[in-house]
């Protein structure tokens, strides 16, 4: 039987959706925080990232053959507030995970940002240098820097902004836009921000091509094949799912400096992931096609 993946943050929007993806192609585990997600068939168990004895417990109970590290604190306003915090998690905890995989010989994907960028450039490749504006992006560099480090043979993805159905616990940008376009909060989107955005889904399928080739490591990007602002995104949005697109308030994000320190441009060049998978995700307008069909 093929070595159980243990994914980490099973509750998050990320996490969710990479056990509905691999389901029924692996024997999967879980672990969460907060909230146990409901599950049929897969083990899950709770983890505190910020207990040193917890991560080994866990590994040895249930020695996975590979683990898919995506638990983190990824709110880049919640780093903001408490940077102790975000070290932690996203750092310290991190290299428990690491140190526990090489201890039994399990292969580690772990999963990072675009945010790891300060966005002056755009067009990020892996050997572009890394120069994190706030604690997230921060956080999760030092986190990259550390699994590499103490499990050698990590594969590092670095994922873009990513949209697609919720958990029952955490959704994405999308339910924000969603409200937004029912009137129900102001739908201030910028014109200034720009992403590689990436259909959930999508993301699953290329880690399930990473999963399938172990010989990947180092750093990959894997974000979408579109680089796109912000406000580009919800007119699109409007479009396919029929919204108004007069709810949209264009904004610069320049004239809002109450928000936490956002890199411009951290669209990222995927094509090394590309050219090592035969991967590549679906533009904007199909992956919002997708989650409308989806979401109907």
């Amino acid at each position: 039987m093929t070595p159980k993946i243990l994914i980490t943050g099973v509750s998050g929007f990320l996490g969710w959706n990479l056990l509905g993806h691999l389901g029924n192609r692996f024997p999967l585990a879980g672990t969460f925080a907060r909230h146990r997600p409901p599950l049929e068939g897969v083990t899950a168990v709770r983890l505190d990232l910020r207990d040193p004895a917890a991560p080994g417990e866990i590994f040895r109970r249930l020695n996975p053959g590979a683990v898919i590290h995506c638990a983190a604190v990824t709110s880049p306003a919640a780093c903001l507030a408490d940077p102790g915090m975000a070290r932690e998690v996203n750092v310290d905890g991190t290299g428990r995970i690491a140190r526990e995989a090489r201890g039994i010989g399990a292969r580690l994907i772990y999963v990072s940002t675009d945010r790891v960028f300060d966005g002056k450039k755009g067009n990020y490749r892996e050997d572009d240098p890394a120069e994190p504006l706030g604690p997230y992006g921060r956080s999760k560099l030092a986190g990259e820097e550390l699994a590499q480090r103490l499990c050698p043979g990590t594969l590092v993805l670095r994922l873009p902004l990513m949209y697609g159905p919720p958990s029952p616990f955490s959704g994405s940008f999308i339910e924000f836009m969603r409200e937004g376009f029912l009137g129900r909060q102001p739908l201030n989107l910028f014109t200034d921000q720009y992403r590689t955005p990436l259909y959930v889904e999508d993301a699953a399928l290329g880690i399930e091509l990473a999963l399938e080739l172990p010989q990947l490591s180092g750093i990959y990007h894997l974000g979408g094949p579109e680089r796109v602002n912000r406000a580009e995104f919800g007119y699109r949005m409007a479009e396919i799912f029929g919204y108004d697109p007069g709810a949209i308030n264009p904004v610069r994000m320049a004239d809002q400096p109450h928000y936490p320190p956002t890199p411009p441009d951290a669209s990222l060049d995927s094509g090394l992931f590309f050219r090592a998978t035969g991967f590549r995700g679906r533009g904007v307008n199909e992956g919002l096609t997708a989650l409308k069909n989806r979401l109907v």
